[in-house]
Protein backbone atom coordinates (compact mmCIF):
# COMPACT_ATOMS: atom_id res chain seq x y z
CA UNK A 1 0.00 0.00 0.00
CA UNK A 2 2.81 2.59 1.20
CA UNK A 3 4.77 1.91 -1.84
CA UNK A 4 1.38 2.19 -4.49
CA UNK A 5 1.29 6.16 -2.87
CA UNK A 6 4.71 6.18 -3.45
CA UNK A 7 3.92 5.70 -6.78
CA UNK A 8 1.77 9.43 -6.61
CA UNK A 9 4.89 11.07 -5.48
CA UNK A 10 7.03 10.56 -8.01
CA UNK A 11 4.33 10.60 -11.23
CA UNK A 12 4.29 6.96 -11.85
CA UNK A 13 0.76 6.54 -10.56
CA UNK A 14 -0.65 7.02 -13.80
CA UNK A 15 1.49 4.11 -15.77
CA UNK A 16 0.50 1.74 -12.37
CA UNK A 17 -3.18 2.51 -13.24
CA UNK A 18 -3.56 1.95 -16.55
CA UNK A 19 -0.97 -0.80 -16.99
CA UNK A 20 -4.33 -3.34 -16.10
CA UNK A 21 -4.48 -5.07 -19.34
CA UNK A 22 -8.33 -3.82 -19.75
CA UNK A 23 -7.64 -2.36 -22.75
CA UNK A 24 -7.79 1.42 -21.52
CA UNK A 25 -6.78 4.51 -23.56
CA UNK A 26 -3.47 5.54 -23.86
CA UNK A 27 -1.25 6.76 -21.16
CA UNK A 28 -0.77 9.94 -22.83
CA UNK A 29 -4.51 10.89 -22.76
CA UNK A 30 -5.03 11.67 -19.34
CA UNK A 31 -2.24 14.27 -19.36
CA UNK A 32 -3.91 16.11 -22.22
CA UNK A 33 -7.00 16.04 -21.42
CA UNK A 34 -6.25 17.65 -17.74
CA UNK A 35 -4.00 20.42 -19.63
CA UNK A 36 -6.19 21.20 -22.67
CA UNK A 37 -9.34 20.95 -20.66
CA UNK A 38 -7.96 23.24 -17.55
CA UNK A 39 -6.68 26.26 -20.49
CA UNK A 40 -10.36 25.96 -21.95
CA UNK A 41 -11.85 26.67 -18.83
CA UNK A 42 -9.21 29.58 -18.21
CA UNK A 43 -10.49 30.95 -21.85
CA UNK A 44 -13.85 30.29 -21.21
CA UNK A 45 -14.63 30.68 -17.15
CA UNK A 46 -12.32 33.60 -16.27
CA UNK A 47 -11.84 36.96 -17.01
CA UNK A 48 -8.90 38.35 -17.90
CA UNK A 49 -8.67 40.15 -14.12
CA UNK A 50 -9.21 36.66 -12.41
CA UNK A 51 -12.98 36.28 -11.49
CA UNK A 52 -14.49 33.01 -12.34
CA UNK A 53 -17.84 33.32 -13.57
CA UNK A 54 -20.54 31.43 -12.62
CA UNK A 55 -23.97 31.31 -15.18
CA UNK A 56 -25.79 29.94 -12.90
CA UNK A 57 -25.30 32.48 -10.35
CA UNK A 58 -26.47 35.58 -13.21
CA UNK A 59 -22.71 35.73 -14.26
CA UNK A 60 -21.56 36.39 -10.59
CA UNK A 61 -18.73 34.47 -9.03
CA UNK A 62 -18.57 32.80 -5.37
CA UNK A 63 -15.62 31.66 -3.11
CA UNK A 64 -15.89 28.14 -4.00
CA UNK A 65 -15.48 28.69 -7.93
CA UNK A 66 -12.19 30.94 -7.03
CA UNK A 67 -10.86 28.67 -4.31
CA UNK A 68 -11.11 25.84 -7.13
CA UNK A 69 -9.69 27.75 -9.73
CA UNK A 70 -6.50 28.66 -7.20
CA UNK A 71 -6.34 24.91 -6.68
CA UNK A 72 -6.18 23.91 -9.81
CA UNK A 73 -3.82 26.69 -11.24
CA UNK A 74 -1.37 25.61 -8.98
CA UNK A 75 -1.45 21.80 -9.39
CA UNK A 76 -1.73 22.96 -13.32
CA UNK A 77 2.01 24.71 -12.53
CA UNK A 78 0.18 27.89 -14.07
CA UNK A 79 1.38 30.79 -12.38
CA UNK A 80 0.26 33.91 -13.93
CA UNK A 81 -3.20 32.56 -14.10
CA UNK A 82 -3.23 31.93 -10.14
CA UNK A 83 -1.74 35.33 -9.40
CA UNK A 84 -4.68 37.14 -11.32
CA UNK A 85 -6.69 34.77 -9.59
CA UNK A 86 -5.83 35.64 -6.44
CA UNK A 87 -5.50 39.34 -6.69
CA UNK A 88 -9.22 39.40 -7.54
CA UNK A 89 -10.35 37.10 -4.89
CA UNK A 90 -7.98 39.31 -2.63
CA UNK A 91 -9.38 42.52 -3.92
CA UNK A 92 -12.57 41.83 -4.34
CA UNK A 93 -13.79 39.17 -1.70
CA UNK A 94 -11.58 39.60 1.31
CA UNK A 95 -13.61 40.57 4.11
CA UNK A 96 -10.57 43.09 5.87
CA UNK A 97 -13.14 45.95 5.52
CA UNK A 98 -16.20 45.17 5.81
CA UNK A 99 -15.68 42.24 9.30
CA UNK A 100 -12.37 42.55 10.48
CA UNK A 101 -10.94 39.60 8.95
CA UNK A 102 -9.32 37.65 6.09
CA UNK A 103 -12.11 35.23 5.06
CA UNK A 104 -13.61 35.77 2.06
CA UNK A 105 -17.40 36.71 1.26
CA UNK A 106 -18.95 33.98 -0.54
CA UNK A 107 -21.35 35.57 -3.31
CA UNK A 108 -20.13 38.64 -5.38
CA UNK A 109 -22.05 39.84 -8.29
CA UNK A 110 -24.87 41.94 -9.68
CA UNK A 111 -26.77 44.22 -7.63
CA UNK A 112 -30.19 45.37 -8.25
CA UNK A 113 -29.27 49.04 -9.06
CA UNK A 114 -26.70 48.16 -11.68
CA UNK A 115 -23.72 47.67 -9.95
CA UNK A 116 -21.60 45.04 -9.02
CA UNK A 117 -19.96 43.71 -5.73
CA UNK A 118 -20.38 41.78 -2.60
CA UNK A 119 -24.05 40.18 -1.92
CA UNK A 120 -23.51 38.27 0.78
CA UNK A 121 -20.37 38.65 3.18
CA UNK A 122 -21.08 35.66 4.93
CA UNK A 123 -18.13 32.90 4.76
CA UNK A 124 -18.02 29.58 3.47
CA UNK A 125 -15.46 27.05 5.51
CA UNK A 126 -15.01 25.13 2.99
CA UNK A 127 -13.85 27.81 0.05
CA UNK A 128 -11.83 29.55 3.16
CA UNK A 129 -9.77 26.02 3.48
CA UNK A 130 -9.11 25.76 -0.03
CA UNK A 131 -8.14 29.03 -0.46
CA UNK A 132 -5.74 28.80 2.44
CA UNK A 133 -4.36 25.81 1.07
CA UNK A 134 -4.03 26.99 -2.10
CA UNK A 135 -2.12 29.89 -1.21
CA UNK A 136 0.58 27.61 0.89
CA UNK A 137 0.62 25.59 -2.61
CA UNK A 138 1.73 28.44 -4.40
CA UNK A 139 4.34 29.32 -1.55
CA UNK A 140 6.11 25.70 -1.62
CA UNK A 141 5.81 25.96 -5.77
CA UNK A 142 8.29 29.25 -5.13
CA UNK A 143 5.32 31.64 -6.76
CA UNK A 144 4.86 35.19 -5.14
CA UNK A 145 3.03 37.89 -5.89
CA UNK A 146 3.70 40.68 -7.62
CA UNK A 147 2.59 43.19 -4.65
CA UNK A 148 1.19 42.87 -0.78
CA UNK A 149 2.38 40.07 1.43
CA UNK A 150 3.57 36.99 -0.44
CA UNK A 151 1.15 33.66 -0.21
CA UNK A 152 2.35 32.16 3.04
CA UNK A 153 1.86 35.14 5.14
CA UNK A 154 -1.76 35.83 3.40
CA UNK A 155 -2.47 31.31 4.00
CA UNK A 156 -1.61 32.26 7.73
CA UNK A 157 -4.01 35.21 8.21
CA UNK A 158 -6.54 32.91 6.50
CA UNK A 159 -6.14 30.04 8.43
CA UNK A 160 -6.09 32.19 12.06
CA UNK A 161 -9.10 33.35 11.25
CA UNK A 162 -11.02 29.86 10.69
CA UNK A 163 -10.10 28.94 13.69
CA UNK A 164 -11.64 32.29 15.28
CA UNK A 165 -14.49 32.10 13.13
CA UNK A 166 -16.08 28.90 11.89
CA UNK A 167 -14.70 26.67 14.49
CA UNK A 168 -16.07 25.58 17.38
CA UNK A 169 -15.29 23.40 20.09
CA UNK A 170 -18.09 20.94 21.86
CA UNK A 171 -18.60 20.81 25.65
CA UNK A 172 -16.35 17.37 25.45
CA UNK A 173 -13.44 19.34 23.52
CA UNK A 174 -13.64 18.34 19.94
CA UNK A 175 -13.01 20.25 17.92
CA UNK A 176 -15.85 20.59 14.57
CA UNK A 177 -15.54 23.08 11.44
CA UNK A 178 -18.95 24.73 11.09
CA UNK A 179 -19.94 25.69 7.17
CA UNK A 180 -19.12 29.40 7.99
CA UNK A 181 -19.32 32.81 10.32
CA UNK A 182 -22.76 32.24 10.75
CA UNK A 183 -22.99 29.14 12.58
CA UNK A 184 -25.18 28.95 15.65
CA UNK A 185 -23.97 30.58 19.49
CA UNK A 186 -23.90 26.87 20.52
CA UNK A 187 -24.86 22.67 20.24
CA UNK A 188 -26.62 21.41 18.05
CA UNK A 189 -24.15 23.02 14.87
CA UNK A 190 -24.84 22.51 11.71
CA UNK A 191 -22.38 20.32 9.58
CA UNK A 192 -21.35 19.58 6.10
CA UNK A 193 -19.45 16.52 6.03
CA UNK A 194 -17.89 17.60 2.36
CA UNK A 195 -15.92 20.17 4.10
CA UNK A 196 -14.04 18.24 6.12
CA UNK A 197 -10.33 18.34 4.49
CA UNK A 198 -7.68 16.47 7.04
CA UNK A 199 -5.18 17.02 4.68
CA UNK A 200 -5.27 21.03 4.21
CA UNK A 201 -5.27 20.77 8.42
CA UNK A 202 -2.38 18.93 7.90
CA UNK A 203 -0.42 21.22 6.19
CA UNK A 204 -1.63 24.51 7.52
CA UNK A 205 -0.44 23.19 10.90
CA UNK A 206 3.03 22.88 9.33
CA UNK A 207 2.27 26.03 7.58
CA UNK A 208 1.34 28.17 11.33
CA UNK A 209 2.71 26.27 13.89
CA UNK A 210 -0.80 26.27 15.18
CA UNK A 211 -1.65 23.01 17.25
CA UNK A 212 -5.45 22.67 16.47
CA UNK A 213 -4.72 22.20 12.92
CA UNK A 214 -3.94 19.00 13.78
CA UNK A 215 -6.04 18.56 16.76
CA UNK A 216 -9.13 19.35 13.92
CA UNK A 217 -8.01 16.39 11.25
CA UNK A 218 -7.67 14.04 13.95
CA UNK A 219 -11.40 14.56 14.89
CA UNK A 220 -12.54 14.54 11.53
CA UNK A 221 -11.86 10.67 11.42
CA UNK A 222 -14.00 9.76 14.47
CA UNK A 223 -16.98 12.22 13.30
CA UNK A 224 -17.28 10.76 9.77
CA UNK A 225 -17.24 7.07 11.00
CA UNK A 226 -20.20 8.02 13.36
CA UNK A 227 -21.76 9.85 10.43
CA UNK A 228 -21.70 6.94 7.91
CA UNK A 229 -23.16 3.95 10.87
CA UNK A 230 -26.48 5.85 11.29
CA UNK A 231 -28.12 9.63 11.43
CA UNK A 232 -30.19 9.92 14.44
CA UNK A 233 -32.10 6.42 14.16
CA UNK A 234 -31.45 5.77 11.08
CA UNK A 235 -28.99 3.08 10.12
CA UNK A 236 -26.14 3.92 7.50
CA UNK A 237 -24.73 1.73 4.77
CA UNK A 238 -21.29 3.45 4.38
CA UNK A 239 -22.51 7.02 2.88
CA UNK A 240 -21.98 10.13 4.13
CA UNK A 241 -24.97 13.07 4.48
CA UNK A 242 -24.70 16.30 2.81
CA UNK A 243 -25.56 18.27 5.82
CA UNK A 244 -26.17 16.66 8.99
CA UNK A 245 -26.58 18.32 12.79
CA UNK A 246 -24.34 18.09 16.00
CA UNK A 247 -24.87 17.65 19.26
CA UNK A 248 -23.19 18.88 22.21
CA UNK A 249 -22.17 14.99 23.09
CA UNK A 250 -21.28 14.93 18.94
CA UNK A 251 -24.11 12.21 17.86
CA UNK A 252 -25.26 13.33 14.72
CA UNK A 253 -28.84 13.41 13.40
CA UNK A 254 -30.39 14.72 10.42
CA UNK A 255 -30.60 18.69 10.03
CA UNK A 256 -33.96 20.16 9.51
CA UNK A 257 -34.61 21.64 5.77
CA UNK A 258 -31.26 20.25 4.76
CA UNK A 259 -30.52 17.03 2.61
CA UNK A 260 -29.21 13.75 4.07
CA UNK A 261 -28.63 12.07 0.71
CA UNK A 262 -24.91 11.36 -0.32
CA UNK A 263 -25.83 14.31 -3.15
CA UNK A 264 -24.53 17.05 -4.93
CA UNK A 265 -22.05 18.31 -1.43
CA UNK A 266 -21.28 14.72 0.14
CA UNK A 267 -19.38 13.23 -2.99
CA UNK A 268 -16.76 15.89 -2.59
CA UNK A 269 -15.97 13.99 0.35
CA UNK A 270 -14.10 10.94 -1.09
CA UNK A 271 -11.39 13.10 -2.85
CA UNK A 272 -10.27 15.17 0.53
CA UNK A 273 -10.33 12.17 2.52
CA UNK A 274 -7.75 10.42 -0.35
CA UNK A 275 -5.24 13.29 -0.61
CA UNK A 276 -4.69 12.71 3.39
CA UNK A 277 -3.86 9.44 2.04
CA UNK A 278 -1.61 10.52 -0.69
CA UNK A 279 -0.05 13.43 0.61
CA UNK A 280 0.52 12.09 4.36
CA UNK A 281 0.01 8.36 4.27
CA UNK A 282 -2.43 7.87 6.74
CA UNK A 283 -4.61 4.67 7.25
CA UNK A 284 -7.59 6.54 8.83
CA UNK A 285 -8.92 6.95 5.57
CA UNK A 286 -8.31 3.51 4.38
CA UNK A 287 -10.51 1.93 6.55
CA UNK A 288 -13.04 4.52 6.65
CA UNK A 289 -13.94 4.25 3.05
CA UNK A 290 -13.61 0.46 3.59
CA UNK A 291 -15.67 0.06 6.19
CA UNK A 292 -18.82 0.71 3.80
CA UNK A 293 -18.32 3.27 0.88
CA UNK A 294 -16.24 1.40 -1.43
CA UNK A 295 -17.87 -2.16 -0.54
CA UNK A 296 -21.54 -0.17 -1.76
CA UNK A 297 -20.23 1.41 -4.92
CA UNK A 298 -18.17 -2.01 -5.45
CA UNK A 299 -21.29 -4.23 -6.14
CA UNK A 300 -23.28 -1.69 -7.53
CA UNK A 301 -20.26 -1.19 -10.28
CA UNK A 302 -19.45 -5.06 -10.67
CA UNK A 303 -23.79 -5.46 -10.85
CA UNK A 304 -24.88 -2.44 -13.06
CA UNK A 305 -21.82 -1.47 -15.01
CA UNK A 306 -22.72 2.11 -13.75
CA UNK A 307 -23.45 4.51 -10.90
CA UNK A 308 -26.27 7.13 -10.84
CA UNK A 309 -25.72 10.71 -9.43
CA UNK A 310 -27.39 10.61 -6.38
CA UNK A 311 -28.20 8.48 -3.55
CA UNK A 312 -30.27 8.70 -0.57
CA UNK A 313 -28.49 8.12 2.62
CA UNK A 314 -29.78 4.58 2.81
CA UNK A 315 -28.62 3.42 -0.50
CA UNK A 316 -31.34 4.20 -2.30
CA UNK A 317 -30.70 5.54 -5.93
CA UNK A 318 -32.50 9.03 -6.42
CA UNK A 319 -31.95 9.73 -10.08
CA UNK A 320 -31.78 7.68 -13.08
CA UNK A 321 -28.48 9.03 -14.81
CA UNK A 322 -24.97 9.34 -14.43
CA UNK A 323 -22.44 12.35 -13.58
CA UNK A 324 -18.47 12.84 -13.87
CA UNK A 325 -18.84 14.09 -9.93
CA UNK A 326 -20.15 10.96 -8.69
CA UNK A 327 -17.17 9.08 -10.97
CA UNK A 328 -14.71 11.11 -9.39
CA UNK A 329 -15.73 10.78 -6.13
CA UNK A 330 -15.70 7.20 -5.97
CA UNK A 331 -12.42 7.14 -8.18
CA UNK A 332 -10.50 8.74 -5.59
CA UNK A 333 -11.83 6.88 -3.13
CA UNK A 334 -10.59 3.71 -5.02
CA UNK A 335 -7.61 5.29 -5.14
CA UNK A 336 -7.18 5.83 -1.70
CA UNK A 337 -7.64 2.17 -1.39
CA UNK A 338 -4.74 0.90 -3.49
CA UNK A 339 -7.49 -0.52 -6.11
CA UNK A 340 -5.44 -0.25 -9.12
CA UNK A 341 -8.10 -2.04 -11.47
CA UNK A 342 -10.80 -0.71 -10.58
CA UNK A 343 -9.65 2.95 -10.54
CA UNK A 344 -9.18 2.31 -13.85
CA UNK A 345 -12.17 1.37 -14.98
CA UNK A 346 -13.49 4.84 -13.43
CA UNK A 347 -10.59 6.63 -14.80
CA UNK A 348 -11.95 5.49 -18.64
CA UNK A 349 -15.52 6.12 -17.32
CA UNK A 350 -15.16 9.58 -16.27
CA UNK A 351 -12.90 10.63 -19.55
CA UNK A 352 -15.99 9.39 -21.01
CA UNK A 353 -17.27 12.49 -20.32
CA UNK A 354 -14.68 14.55 -21.90
CA UNK A 355 -15.98 16.36 -24.81
CA UNK A 356 -13.98 18.61 -27.28
CA UNK A 357 -14.89 21.20 -29.54
CA UNK A 358 -14.89 24.98 -30.57
CA UNK A 359 -15.17 26.14 -26.70
CA UNK A 360 -13.01 23.98 -25.95
CA UNK A 361 -12.77 20.23 -23.65
CA UNK A 362 -14.96 20.02 -20.84
CA UNK A 363 -17.12 16.94 -18.92
CA UNK A 364 -20.84 18.37 -18.47
CA UNK A 365 -22.11 21.31 -20.17
CA UNK A 366 -19.17 24.04 -20.93
CA UNK A 367 -21.30 26.45 -17.98
CA UNK A 368 -21.48 23.30 -15.74
CA UNK A 369 -18.70 24.80 -13.67
CA UNK A 370 -19.02 22.24 -10.77
CA UNK A 371 -18.73 19.69 -12.69
CA UNK A 372 -15.82 20.64 -14.95
CA UNK A 373 -14.03 21.21 -11.90
CA UNK A 374 -14.50 18.02 -9.93
CA UNK A 375 -14.01 16.03 -12.92
CA UNK A 376 -11.02 17.68 -13.33
CA UNK A 377 -9.72 17.41 -9.93
CA UNK A 378 -10.93 13.46 -10.11
CA UNK A 379 -8.12 13.13 -12.59
CA UNK A 380 -5.82 15.31 -11.98
CA UNK A 381 -5.23 12.86 -8.65
CA UNK A 382 -5.02 9.75 -10.66
CA UNK A 383 -2.37 11.63 -13.03
CA UNK A 384 -0.66 12.32 -9.68
CA UNK A 385 -0.75 16.17 -10.22
CA UNK A 386 -2.38 16.74 -6.89
CA UNK A 387 0.70 17.32 -4.54
CA UNK A 388 1.96 19.11 -1.54
CA UNK A 389 5.15 20.24 -2.94
CA UNK A 390 6.86 19.67 0.29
Amino acid sequence: MASFFRQFRTGSVFLALWLTGCGAPSPESLPRVLAESWQAYVRRSITPEGRVVVPERRGGTISEAQAYALLRAVWAGDEATFARVARWTRTHLSRVACCGDHLLAWHWGPREDGTWGVLDANTASDADLDYALALVLAHRRGWRPAEGPDYLTQARSVAADILTREVVRLPGGTLVLTPGNWHEPGPPYLINPSYFFPAACRLLAEATGEARWQELAAATYPLLESLSRGLGGQPGVGLFPDWARLDAAGRPAPAPSRESHFGWEAVRLPWRLAVDRLWYGREEPVRLLAAGFLPFFRERWQREGRLVAVYAYDGRPLVDYESPVLYAGVLAGALAAGEKAWAGELTRRLLAFYREDQVGGYFEHPDNYYANNWAWLGLALAAGWVTSYP
